[in-house]
């Protein structure tokens, strides 16, 4: 056993319970956060490629446009 872990050892074992309980549910959390998370592909242009799809010519075109409409 390394030394690290015998020394968390001899801390843990003059813990109550309420604090095993914290250190459990910190050693969990650890745990979830080493799985591998399943790649979710990005997919937020295909949103604006949506909002912009009936711009016609240049975007920046197409701001000044709008900004001057509300002037």
């Amino acid at each position: 056993m390394t030394k690290l872990k015998e020394l968390a050892i001899s801390e843990l074992n003059s813990f109550n319970s309420i604090e095993m309980a914290k250190v459990f549910d910190f050693i969990q959390l650890i745990k979830d956060n080493n799985r591998k998370i399943p790649h979710k592909p990005d997919t937020s242009y295909l949103k604006v490629r949506e909002a912009l799809k009936d711009c016609t010519g240049s975007l920046s075109d197409e701001i000044l446009h709008e900004r001057e409409e509300f002037l």
